[in-house]
């Protein structure tokens, strides 16, 4: 597990130590995933005329994007109670019934 940081958690009622599944440094190389086709402008003429080969890489390149957003977008967990830790925007409250 990566290393903690503080949030509110729900559950909890009470500010705790969070943590992600995944490291940071993976989370930051797998947001690099999506510049990749950025890279490939210049190439975009010989991909057009290279189906045999383009397509089946562009597939690829489709079926890993999924893994990738699921990496990227998961939200910390609380490490009391394992809860998942909601991202509060800067005007949000949390409340708690």
């Amino acid at each position: 597990m990566a290393e903690p940081t503080r949030a509110y958690c729900l559950r909890c009622g009470r500010d705790v130590e969070t943590e992600h599944r995944y490291p940071r440094t993976l989370r930051r190389v797998l947001k690099g995933y999506f510049f990749i086709p950025l890279a490939l402008v210049p190439f975009y003429p010989l991909l057009a005329s290279d189906y045999v080969l383009a397509i089946p890489m562009m597939m690829l390149y489709m079926l890993g994007i999924g893994p990738a957003l699921v990496i990227t977008k998961d939200p910390a967990l609380c490490v009391e109670c394992g809860a998942l830790i909601p991202v509060l925007g800067p005007n949000a409250q949390a409340t708690s019934h």
